[in-house]
């Protein structure tokens, strides 16, 4: 700040404590207690929208960055090699999906414990579908470790979807 505005905001100060005490010089104490009472209601008033507004704006910045690891992993699941390729692509995208893996959990572990637990929590991923769809309307049925792979990769894109669904519940 430059000089001026600090002499600004000096004499605005005192004109303002000259002000309240020209309007409470005659108050009773009655009144000094209402005042105080009113303020700290506002005060914590203030605190608590703050706070909720302060923790919503937390909430959507975690779920903008969790974004880019889900479009990552959706580009993965959508990547798996077919059987016809699998002797050729499948030990690259069984290791990008354990590195999307390990990157997802160690965002979400230094985010919060309750969502990286929430991501990493696979159970019956036995009956996630064996059947993969791409985008350019061909599908084909898995076999084998990828069909494996490709089931728990299934079952944490939805568990990460849950979590961005409601943060509110792991953040």
């Amino acid at each position: 700040m430059t000089r001026k505005r600090w002499l600004r905001l000096i004499a605005a100060g005192v004109v303002m404590i000259d002000s309240l005490y020209r309007l409470f010089k005659d108050a009773r104490p009655i009144d000094d207690l209402i005042l105080a009472v009113d303020f700290l209601v506002l005060a914590v008033i203030v605190w608590v929208e703050v706070g909720e507004k302060w923790h919503k704006r937390t909430l959507r910045c975690r779920v903008s960055e969790l974004v880019h690891l889900l479009e990552k992993g959706q580009k993965l699941q959508s990547s798996t090699p077919s059987r016809l390729a699998s002797s050729d692509g499948a030990p690259s995208w069984i290791e990008e999906v354990g590195r999307w893996s390990a990157e997802t959990q160690d965002f979400l572990a230094s985010r919060s414990s309750r969502a990286s637990f929430a991501f990493m929590h696979v159970v019956n991923a036995a009956m996630a579908d064996r059947e993969v769809h791409r985008s350019d309307g061909t599908a084909f049925y898995l076999g084998g470790a990828v069909a494996d792979i490709y089931q728990v990769l299934q079952v944490k894109l939805d568990n990460l979807q849950r979590i961005m669904e409601k943060p509110e519940a792991y953040f």
